[in-house]
């Protein structure tokens, strides 16, 4: 008697084909992983770019914010020329002042050598250790960028090695030691415009403390500024890019500059400041540090830049390829400030 053979015999994958499915999917993993990995690199330095210059970021806006407030309170006043006793016409006076200038003319100090371009205005910002409730108060404010150590700046606790970086610092005294008012005593006493020059120097005659007593670090490795007036958007070719400022084209700016060429713009603030700064990372400062010496590469890259508006965008790039060509991490922040008081007239 014959059976039927079974012909259902188990299916199943063969050892090599177990084999080419494994080497695909280990070519696959790895293929993932290294996907992973440069994706978990990417948001890394995404984030700790954020984090370098978070600190940068937040003191441009502080100081973009205060400089929109700066104002003059300018009014208008009798003069008389050839002092016959007749009234000739009218000149522009405020009691307050707004000057953008080198930042070097601020003077080297123990701790401090400033390093740039530096502005320095009156703004109500309400600043006070006494009186309260006072928002309007009229404060002095400024800011320029200085090289030297945080002995000045660090608690007393804190025992370490000073840490020499570039900084913006920040010039604020509160409103019982605003000194504005005092260099014009003399001028009023004889009946003549006033002429204030030194009071964002703050000597110790009037007020508390000293210039250095009211100096604040707003952020580190802050190596430039540049403040430029302008009195409108665009000038000459009629682009928004223009750059070019005709009542500061060097960049100082001085509202108690009363010279021919000057005097259509006295007693008054620009309507529209740019503001420019460049910022480094804290590995550049580190690996950059000579101890109480000036960085000389970092001072090469911006040497000689930033000296006439017109070649503003020029400098910008050519501070930026030398700060690449460093291997310098940085950022260079840049904004055009309306000031809300001005009341622009030539």
């Amino acid at each position: 008697m014959n059976f039927p053979i079974s012909k259902n015999k188990e299916s199943g994958f063969s050892l090599i084909e177990l084999m080419v499915a494994m080497g695909i999917l280990s070519v696959l993993m790895l293929m993932l992983t290294g996907l992973l990995d440069a994706v978990q690199d990417s948001w890394r330095f995404s984030e700790s770019r954020i984090s370098q210059f978070r600190e940068a970021r937040v003191a441009f806006d502080v100081m973009a914010k205060n400089i929109g407030q700066a104002s003059l309170n300018t009014y208008w006043e009798l003069k008389d020329d050839d002092e016959d006793g007749l009234f000739d016409g009218y000149y522009r006076t405020s009691e307050l002042h707004f000057l953008t200038l080198k930042a070097s003319q601020l003077g080297k100090s123990a701790t401090q050598e400033p390093i740039g371009q530096a502005i320095f205005f009156q703004a109500p910002l309400g600043f006070s250790n006494r009186y309260r409730n006072l928002n309007n108060l009229f404060n002095g404010r400024g800011y320029f960028v200085a090289f030297g150590s945080d002995k000045a700046f660090k608690p007393s606790f804190v025992e370490a090695a000073d840490r020499y970086r570039f900084r913006l610092m920040e010039f604020r005294p509160p409103a019982e030691s605003n000194q504005i008012f005092a260099d014009g005593q003399e001028e009023r006493a004889k009946n003549e415009p006033q002429a204030f020059t030194q009071w964002f120097k703050q000597g110790m005659s009037v007020g508390d403390g000293s210039f250095e007593t009211h100096l604040n670090p707003l952020a580190e490795n802050i190596l430039t500024i540049v403040v430029s007036p302008r009195d409108s958007l665009e000038t000459g070719s009629g682009s928004r890019e223009d750059t070019y400022s005709e009542i500061a084209p060097n960049f100082s700016y001085d509202s108690n500059d009363t010279a021919q060429s000057f005097e259509a713009y006295a007693q008054q603030i620009p309507p529209l400041v740019r503001l420019t700064m460049v910022a480094l990372d804290e590995t550049a400062g580190v690996r950059l540090e000579d101890g109480s010496k000036i960085p000389s590469g970092l001072v090469n890259a911006v040497s000689g830049a930033f000296q006439e508006t017109r070649k503003f965008t020029e400098d910008v790039e050519r501070v930026s390829k030398a700060l690449t060509d460093l291997k310098v991490n940085h950022k260079i922040f840049s904004t055009l400030i309306m000031l809300r008081s001005s009341k622009w007239s030539t």
